[in-house]
């Protein structure tokens, strides 16, 4: 199935996607598929092959010639940064029939007001190491993970570990150099 050019090609975690003939900024327009629509008993859902797997029901418009779509911030906000694949489904409420009408890719860049799970833990490896002198063979536990250590040397894989997943979750952040100069 071809791409219908409803989804936008790219977003901020966060943003919202809203689809509708009220939103006269972006879209301007409902979805609209001629062969299936909500006066012919179908219903429309795009699902969202993310970190977070989401499906949202489109809601059918006044007279019923097609759909507006609303995946909020919030529901964006969870998704991880990276190209999500997703597929408009129609379904048909008699027969429970279903049919792809839109498939397509997203790409999702990562908000400046999501902070990676991998901060609490590198913070607590930092610790770790820290104090390893007085408890060399220990154990911490982070974000429901249990971490157990025997030596300096997997306490600094970890680290090493840690770190790179850390900036995997927050390599699309741009960096901002503000300069100033005084007189």
């Amino acid at each position: 199935m071809a791409t219908l050019g409803y989804i936008p090609k790219s977003i901020i975690c966060g943003e919202s996607i809203w689809v509708s003939a009220a939103n006269t900024i972006q879209s301007g327009e409902d979805i609209i598929l001629a062969d299936y629509s909500p006066a012919s008993g179908y219903t429309l859902a795009y699902q969202f092959a993310s970190s977070t797997p989401l499906s949202v029901a489109a809601v059918a418009n006044d007279d019923d010639s097609g759909w507006t779509l609303e995946v909020t911030g919030a529901q964006t906000l969870a998704w991880s940064p990276a190209v999500i694949s997703y597929a408009g489904i129609v379904t048909h409420t008699d027969t429970g029939r279903t049919f792809s009408v839109d498939t397509g890719t997203i790409t999702a860049n990562a908000s400046p007001l999501r902070v990676s799970s991998w901060v609490a833990v590198l913070a607590t490896v930092d610790a770790a190491i820290a104090s390893y002198a007085s408890n060399p063979n220990g154990s911490f536990t982070v974000d429901g993970m249990s971490v157990s250590y025997r030596s300096m040397s997997d306490l600094i894989a970890l680290r090493d570990y840690v770190s790179f997943r850390l900036s995997q979750d927050t390599a699309s952040k741009s960096r901002r150099i503000i300069r100033t100069r005084f007189t």
